[in-house]
């Protein structure tokens, strides 16, 4: 075991890890000829290619380090959040698939413009600019942090050289190089998952039996639970939490909508979703495990974990990651947990490029040939990469992982997914939306001010008494709700997109 700190043959792991995925970027290089195959790989890729590409983005340093923590610090009750997952994967392909691939060309926000108008496209579009843009940022952060705690390295180093890395091989492979390398990165962090499992199952005194027996005594296997309240966590609310944050970010992520198009026909796009679905699933139960392993794991051996770190349960898996695991097999899931992290940021930077693209550039620059249109895709992928390296050495963390992602999706990310749903089961005019929208907007804000968790509510208002996870869903239904109530006064539109 090591006392603390990397080896020289985990510092050549991480290094052979990082030299493999920007040569596998600078290969994929060659072959983009202009921004249509730089968006979506002459749109030809293999669908189970597709799906873990899409299983690696969705899965970041957050489930890599935060499902753990989840697990230590309570129980296994977080797992209903991809309970219903497989219902948001089999609506994904039997409707959003077909639709998407008929009605777009690459932007996803471009179906609201069909349906809405110009200004819902906007709305849309700045939506997922924001809210990736300071995911990208917080999630190289976070990372870094954990990866400078466990190797003692300058955290600004860490920072700038795994930012610089991943901005190198997106802005030479385009979404080809991305899809591939995502598809490495899928299976390193998923071994990486199972070594760390086995040396916690293994490695304690009195073996496999000794941690299960400690941790099913310690009540760390509950799964659900039967009370409910509005402001507290619970198994209602993380299973309607994760149907809506699943469902949307089907529905309304470019990084999703993007790979439907990549994928070479819609069956093979439909079962991308699929097996992405069962992927992610099988990821959030392995680290939750792993979560439930550390506590029996330290619970057995109490003078292995120091004391401060109790109140730290984001920190555990690191300090057993630095301290529990023999000479290179730091190295080996630590590429894990970097392939977790590299693996999402190289794909918000090309979606990211993709709707700078096809909702503003080529809207302002119609006329521009393929060279110019490939040009600019990669200046936006390199200026994008580098404020959010800036942005994330600017940062400092505020409170847990988990709760901090969670709450942050909740919030900025509610209302979106109304507005399709608005657009493809009703006949609202783009009025009734706008309706629906200032609803929404204004019910997140109630909610985000007078909370349950603010320190400084609103004066004159009402509490609100929705705990943060139920904001996503809420605002959603809002937005609905109230389009549709409006749309009852106004004219209707034309015939939805789904009937």
């Amino acid at each position: 075991m090591t006392t603390g700190g990397l080896t020289l043959l985990d510092w050549i792991i991480l290094a052979l890890y990082l030299a493999i995925m920007v040569g596998l970027g600078l290969r994929w290089g060659r072959r983009q000829a202009n921004s249509q195959h730089y968006f979506l790989g002459g749109g030809r890729l293999p669908g189970w290619a597709v799906g873990v590409s899409m299983f690696a983005t969705v899965i970041s340093s957050w489930s890599f380090l935060a499902l753990p923590a989840k697990a230590f610090q309570s129980d296994l009750q977080s797992l209903m959040t991809v309970s219903l997952l497989p219902v948001a994967a089999w609506i994904t392909a039997r409707w959003f698939v077909p639709l998407f691939r008929e009605r777009i060309r690459l932007s996803a926000y471009e179906y609201l413009e069909r349906r809405f108008g110009m200004g819902a496209r906007l709305y849309g579009n700045m939506a997922f600019l924001i809210v990736h843009f300071g995911k990208m940022a917080g999630i190289l952060y976070l990372l870094c942090l954990a990866l400078a705690e466990i190797t003692g390295a300058n955290l600004l180093v860490i920072i700038a050289v795994v930012g610089c890395a991943t901005i190198l091989y997106t802005f030479f492979g385009g979404m080809e190089g991305v899809v591939w390398t995502d598809v490495a990165q899928g299976f390193l962090l998923l071994f990486a998952g199972v070594v760390a499992f086995g040396f916690l199952l293994f490695g304690a005194p009195g073996g496999p039996e000794a941690v299960l027996q400690a941790a099913w005594t310690g009540g760390k296997f509950k799964l659900a639970s039967t009370g409910f309240d509005w402001d507290r966590d619970g198994t209602v609310l993380f299973v309607f939490f994760g149907l809506t944050y699943f469902t949307q970010k089907y529905l309304s992520d470019q990084t999703m909508v993007q790979r439907y198009l990549v994928a070479s026909d819609r069956d093979k796009a439909g079962r991308a979703v699929w097996l992405s679905s069962l992927l992610i699933m099988l990821v959030w139960v392995l680290f939750m495990a792993i979560g439930v392993l550390l506590w029996a794991y330290y619970r057995l051996q109490p003078g292995l974990l120091p004391e401060g770190l109790l109140a730290k349960p984001d920190k555990i898996f690191p300090h057993f990651i630095a301290h529990g695991l023999p000479t290179g097999v730091t190295g080996l899931i630590l590429s894990g947990l970097l392939a977790a992290t590299m693996s999402t940021l190289s794909s918000d930077l090309n979606s990211l490029s993709a709707v700078v693209f096809d909702d503003y550039y080529r809207r302002i620059r119609p006329d521009v040939g393929d060279r110019a249109h490939l040009l600019f895709s990669r200046l936006v992928v390199l200026v994008a990469g580098l404020l959010g390296v800036v942005l994330a050495m600017a940062m400092t963390r505020v409170h847990s992982m988990a709760d901090a992602a969670f709450d942050f999706v909740s919030l900025v990310g509610g209302g979106v997914m109304g507005m399709y749903l608005l657009g493809m089961l009703t006949r609202a005019p783009a009025r009734a939306l706008y309706v629906g929208l200032a609803c929404g907007v204004i019910f997140i804000l109630w909610t985000y001010y007078c909370g349950p968790g603010a320190t400084v509510p609103l004066p004159g208002l009402p509490r609100s008494p929705f705990h943060t996870l139920w904001v996503g869903t809420m605002g959603n239904l809002v937005v609905f709700v109230c389009g549709w109530l409006a749309s009852r006064v106004m004219r209707p539109a034309a015939a939805p997109a789904i009937a």
